[in-house]
This record gives C-alpha cells, sequence and structure tokens, in this order.
C-alpha cells in the first residue's frame, strides 16, 4: 500500500466528506479513492470514515487520527513541492482564490502579464466569495476584502475597500428628495443589495456618534456585482459598492456618489481593505514567492 497516497486521500475525504469532490480534485475515480482509505484503514485495524449511500461522516477515532496526521501531510507536500522548485524555472501549478469583481477587474490582467514572463506555471483561479481556508482548502493564495484577518497567516494590505452609495444622475433627480439624503429618504429609495455567501449585505449608516442598520427598500438583490451594476446604470436604485469596482463609471459620469447626511457603508467602523493572504511556509516555495511579490509590486497601494 502506498501510504503517502492513502492519508492525502484521506486527508481530503475528512475534509471534503465526500469521495466524488475529492476525486475530482486529484483527477482519479472515486472507487480509487474509497479502496485506498479502506486500505488504510484494514492496516491500522480501525474505521475512519462512516460511509452511508448519502453522506460520509468521520469517525472519533478518524478526526483523531486526522487531527495527527493533517499537519504533517501538508508540510511533506510543500517540502515536496520546494525541492522540485529549487533546481529548476518555476513551475507546476498556483491556486488563488479571490473575489469576483476585484479578480477580473485588478488580477486576471495582471496574471496575465506574469503569465508572460513564467510560461510554465499554471494557474487555478477561483473567483467566489467564499471564504478559503489556507491550509486546509486547496488553495495558495487568497485575495479578500474586509477587515485584517486573525487567522494564522501572512496578511498584506493590497488597498483600501471603501465603500460608497452611487447611482445614476437620472436616478437621483427622478427621487424628488432634498440633497443630502437623510437616513428616511436612504431607507425609502431603491435599493440595489449584494448577496454574500451568508445571505444579502446590510447597509449601516452613521449619524456622526453611532452605526445602525438601514431598513432597506430592497428592489434587487445579487450575488453578481456586474448584475447590479447593470441594473444601477439602467437607473433602477442605488447600489453600495467598493469605490475602485466603479471609477471607470464615476469619472464619466454615468455614475456619481450620493450625497447624503451620514455616512454609508456595508462594514460600519473598522479598517477595511483588500488583503492577499498565503502561508508564511509557503512563501519559501519559488513559485509561490515570486507571485505574491509580482502582486503586491503591482497592486499594493502606499
Amino acid at each position: 500500500m502506498d501510504k503517502i497516497r492513502a492519508l492525502r486521500y484521506f486527508k481530503r475525504v475528512a475534509e471534503l466528506c465526500s469521495f466524488t469532490a475529492v476525486a475530482e480534485e486529484f483527477d482519479v475515480p472515486a472507487s480509487s479513492i474509497s479502496r485506498r482509505v479502506r486500505d488504510l484503514e484494514q492496516s491500522l485495524g480501525v474505521e475512519l470514515l462512516q460511509r452511508s449511500t448519502r453522506k460520509v461522516e468521520v469517525t472519533e477515532l478518524g478526526k483523531l487520527y486526522y487531527s495527527m496526521t493533517s499537519e504533517t501531510i501538508r508540510q511533506l507536500e510543500q517540502a515536496d513541492e520546494l525541492v522540485s522548485q529549487t533546481f529548476e524555472a518555476p513551475s507546476g501549478l498556483i491556486r488563488i482564490s479571490c473575489l469576483p469583481s476585484y479578480g477580473e477587474q485588478h488580477l486576471t490582467p495582471l496574471l496575465e502579464e506574469f503569465a508572460q514572463r513564467y510560461p510554465k506555471i499554471v494557474f487555478d483561479l477561483h473567483y467566489s466569495d467564499d471564504l478559503a481556508q489556507l491550509g486546509k482548502d486547496p488553495v495558495d493564495i487568497a485575495i479578500r476584502g474586509g477587515y485584517a484577518p486573525d487567522e494564522h497567516v501572512i496578511a498584506k494590505r493590497l488597498s483600501k475597500n471603501e465603500f460608497s452609495l452611487t447611482a445614476t444622475p437620472e436616478y437621483l433627480n427622478a427621487l424628488g428628495q432634498e440633497f443630502p439624503l437623510n437616513k428616511q429618504a436612504i431607507e425609502s429609495a431603491q435599493a440595489l443589495q449584494y448577496r454574500g455567501p451568508r445571505g444579502p449585505i446590510d447597509w449601516h449608516y452613521f449619524d456622526g456618534d453611532h452605526w445602525e442598520p438601514l431598513k432597506l427598500s430592497t428592489h434587487m438583490i445579487s450575488n453578481n456585482g456586474k448584475a447590479l451594476l447593470a441594473a444601477a446604470l439602467n437607473h433602477r436604485g442605488m447600489f453600495c459598492v467598493p469605490s475602485w469596482s466603479i471609477c471607470e463609471h464615476l469619472e464619466s459620469g454615468e455614475l456619481v456618489q450620493v450625497p447624503t447626511q451620514g455616512k454609508v457603508s456595508v462594514s460600519p467602523g473598522g479598517d477595511i481593505g483588500i488583503f492577499l493572504l498565503y502561508e508564511r511556509s509557503k512563501y519559501q516555495i519559488p513559485k509561490i514567492k515570486l507571485c505574491v511579490d509580482f502582486i503586491c509590486e503591482h497592486l499594493q497601494q502606499n
């Protein structure tokens, strides 16, 4: 039995609770994953997984075994990757998870330039608002918006992530309200609301003393920034978006920032930004170091 391979398979099955998902990740049949894990269980003389037609669950002994072996497997994989690249040009796969709008507007064009310099490197790009867990999910680099993370990873701030309330001049003229808008006027206007992984994202209003949630008159909800932008450009309401995502439309005058008496944001208080995340140990791998440094050099703002 190839115990190292069996341990790698078991580690991911324990994390994903799915033979099918692990098989897709390793590009092998699900039956091979199941057989390798079964061989591992037989060699140990214990049941690590409980299998049924609907789901896979980790047993108590399986959880204990996972906690004692997962870090070793992860370090072994990183060691293999580091040594294999020490004496040759950087090559191989780099897995990046990034929030969609930022990835489409800023990261994708930059990685095209990087790929021209290092053609042997292959990117696996996952654009999603779902939060990747470095060290657990198959991700080398993550780019996320929000507060500085407190998890045990290196976080480099790329830029601010300030939100602004925005609409077309035509929509604002049609409101028939006095400007700057007060809290009640904002709540009565048509809101174009973004849906995150945990549901629609609330807006908050700062009256000079404290933040409070707004009771929105929602006109549209979407997890797609382009759909919300299209609705806004068609004068269907106003939306609260990162300023970096609509620079061109603000400069052209198609969109304007809505004058308000108090500040409106989706993240009340705190220091929010766009952060590049990676594990310290992976920075030793040449391809990861090159990519991290390249992204920071071109996207990091002072």
